[in-house]
């Protein structure tokens, strides 16, 4: 509060997210309005590198994206449900790799002890994955992902609306400027990490893991069509989210660490670096169609994205749920005031 009370005061930063908008509604700032600040921030720093007041060298040592990264985590866990899953995110690269671990082995024994190391390869898909098996546990997923989302959801909207009404446009509005990456923009100057000449890097990085993985995810769902278009379709949207994640992970590694939360950056990485797996094996399984490594392509590439799924509550994914209600209630808020 300390840190955000000086810029308040300063407003230098005036117009380069809505963070510092929805600040200027405020006079004084509660618990509440921490929490909906850090999820509002895209974390791009460009109030960092502008801020006369930074950290090392002024007395004030500011730091706001790094203190709204340290307490956005502290939402994931405070809003986490149920809540015994917390260790999920004190634990995250070794709740990953366990979880990816264990997904993988029993996909690879399903299918060596039900149909045999040496014929599994040649058996039809819809053999070794039926129709009604892969539409069943696909709906049951989205559901559970889904449900714990919501519950997640409504625990942080309860922490920040203070019994304020969103509106309608407010709605359309944040949802539009969540698809769209308004703020990853700076202001329109761009995100300047991992550097100055790279402005453009992150937001396009983001779009491309975003639009991916959706154009799989519904590509996917024609199963057990996965051929002609399907297969572009599946493709495309694989290769941009492991252009996307590969771009991530060069970010966090080039990024100044200095001007990023710690915390933040260990929850990033492991799923980062799930989601960039899923993406390699979701190139593979259209270009191996027709070839003896298809069958065990598919399996491996369908348990890391059981995995990506299970673990969305519980981990980086928890991000677009919070953020998305953030700029619904800052664009709420926006137009209420503005019609006073």
């Amino acid at each position: 509060m300390r840190q955000l009370s000086i810029c308040n005061a300063c407003r230098y930063c005036e117009g380069y997210c809505a963070v510092w908008d929805a600040i200027e509604f405020k006079s004084i700032l509660n618990e509440g309005d921490i929490y909906h600040l850090s999820n509002l921030c895209h974390d791009c720093r460009d109030c960092y590198y502008a801020c006369p007041y930074n950290e090392p060298e002024h007395d004030f040592k500011l730091n706001i994206p790094k203190v709204l990264g340290q307490v956005r985590v502290e939402t994931y866990k405070d809003n986490l449900k149920p809540r015994f899953f917390g260790f999920a995110l004190e634990k995250p690269i070794l709740v990953t790799a366990t979880s990816t671990i264990i997904a993988v082995a029993i996909s690879i024994a399903y299918a060596a002890f039900s149909f045999g190391v040496d014929s599994f390869s040649s058996l039809p898909m819809t053999t070794v994955i039926p129709v009604t098996l892969f539409k069943s546990a696909t709906i049951l997923v989205y559901l559970y992902t889904i449900t714990l989302w919501s519950w997640e959801g409504i625990a942080y909207w309860s922490k920040i609306n203070q019994k304020e009404h969103l509106s309608v446009s407010g709605l359309g509005k944040g949802i539009r400027d969540a698809i769209f990456h308004k703020n990853f923009l700076g202001g329109g100057e761009g995100c300047k990490v991992p550097n100055h000449n790279s402005r453009y890097m992150r937001v396009t990085m983001h779009s491309l893991v975003f639009f991916g993985f959706i154009t799989a995810l519904v590509s996917i769902s024609f199963y057990p069509d996965i051929t002609g278009y399907f297969a572009i379709a599946y493709l495309i949207g694989s290769i941009a989210v492991t252009l996307g994640t590969a771009g991530m992970i060069y970010i966090h590694l080039k990024e100044s660490k200095g001007s990023r939360s710690d915390v933040q950056s260990s929850i990033d990485y492991p799923f980062t670096i799930l989601l960039f797996f899923a993406g390699i094996t979701g190139i593979i399984v259209p270009v191996s169609f027709g070839t003896t490594l298809f069958n065990w392509n598919f399996i491996i590439h369908d348990a890391l994205i059981i995995v990506v799924f299970l673990l969305a509550p519980f981990s980086k994914f928890i991000h677009p749920v919070f953020r998305v209600i953030s700029l619904i209630k800052y664009n709420s808020d926006s137009l209420r005031l503005s019609q006073k």
